[in-house]
């Protein structure tokens, strides 16, 4: 017991008491209770005594940093952390409102959007009803839940889900309940819209561009955020540095370390997951710009490029490629293209030879120029 009565004291002196070090906002009345609860008159420590002031913290953070984390950069960060861990369940797609707009538009694509629909409002019907805590309307309760039968579940359904007879007939005994639909009115079906979409429509999303398109745009943002950072913390350094030149070459090394660790923005990140988001718009290929006169061939087994058109008579003649121009050397430069195709049939004779050899010596592997 001494040692929870220490712990107690210590937390109440660093967060509770009026010269705490580090106060949390909380009343008088509050912190006289807790006292009391910690110097109990039979000398106990009551196990409960911080609830109150934990129930004051969380509505602290809910109110008032929740919503600015959720928007954070800091957020991306851990969403990417997930997302890129191996395994992502179909929990962690449908209640993150940015997976979810991308989630939403696959399953448009792949015709399934009305199980996601359904889902979603049946889980909303679902969470109102039970914050009620039984003290809501029943003729309401059944009015709303009358519409998500009239539209995925009656036989003249405007959205039919395809489920079978007797899940319909549940859930039209749970509607015509006595007092109302009970918050559990469409379990059924929930679990069985939940399983479809992570057993038949989950896997494929995690494959798909859609997918890939949210971690880069995730990627980028949190990109985007720490290089804002490196730059304004660069900008205070450059105003140091005027005021002090030996702190100079100290402040470009540590904006260079910052720019590397903003790169590298998780340690178990593979930077092959990066995904260029101009890539997944096949329209792009006919939008690069011009970058010369085009000259049509084709390349052979040795990596040799064979012009299929003559150049115009203005356009100076290329060089070629680094092998080329080795041939070219090998016969003397300035030889007559008879010479220098020889030599290419050189070339060729020399790389069959190694080749038959290698596959004589290693009749169980293959090499395919």
């Amino acid at each position: 017991m001494k040692s929870i009565e220490k712990d107690a004291v210590t937390i109440f002196t660093k967060y509770i008491s009026p010269d705490a070090a580090k106060p949390i906002p909380i009343t008088e009345q509050i912190r006289n209770d807790i006292v009391a609860k910690i110097c109990g008159e039979d000398g106990m420590v009551d196990p409960n005594c911080f609830v109150i002031a934990q129930s004051v913290v969380l509505s602290v953070l809910e109110q008032q940093h929740f919503s600015g984390f959720l928007w954070s950069h800091h957020f991306c960060k851990y969403q990417i952390e997930v997302l890129t861990s191996g395994s992502v369940f179909l929990a962690d797609i449908l209640f993150s409102e940015s997976a979810l707009f991308y989630f939403s538009e696959y399953m448009e694509k792949e015709e399934a959007m009305n199980i996601l629909q359904f889902w979603l409002a049946a889980d909303n019907f679902q969470n109102q009803l039970a914050a009620k805590k039984g003290q809501y309307d029943g003729q309401e309760a059944q009015n709303d839940a009358m519409i998500l039968y009239d539209k995925y579940f009656s036989l003249q359904a405007t959205n039919p889900l395809g489920f079978g007879d007797s899940v319909r007939m549940e859930i039209e005994s749970n509607i015509c309940r006595e007092g109302g639909p009970l918050p559990d009115c469409f379990t059924t079906p929930l679990r069985q819209a939940w399983t479809t979409m992570e057993k038949v429509y989950m896997p494929g999303f995690l494959s798909s561009n859609l997918y890939y398109k949210y971690l880069s745009d995730l990627i980028n943002s949190v990109r985007a955020d720490e290089f804002v950072n490196v730059s304004a913390q660069s900008q205070g350094g450059s105003a140091d540095n005027e005021r002090s030149g030996s702190n100079a070459s100290e402040g470009s090394q540590t904006q260079q370390g910052a720019k590397k660790a903003a790169i590298k923005i998780l340690k178990n990140f593979d930077e092959a997951i990066t995904v260029d988001v101009a890539s997944l718009d096949p329209e792009s290929l006919y939008q690069r710009p011009y970058a010369g006169k085009m000259t049509f061939g084709k390349v052979n087994e040795l990596g040799q490029f064979i012009r299929e058109a003559e150049p115009e008579p203005d356009v100076k003649k290329s060089k070629g490629s680094m092998f080329s121009q080795a041939m070219k050397k090998w016969v003397q430069g300035n030889s007559d293209e008879a010479q220098e195709e020889m030599a290419w049939q050189i070339a060729k004779m020399i790389v069959n030879d190694v080749v038959h050899q290698s596959n004589h010596n290693s009749p169980g592997k293959s090499t395919k120029l």
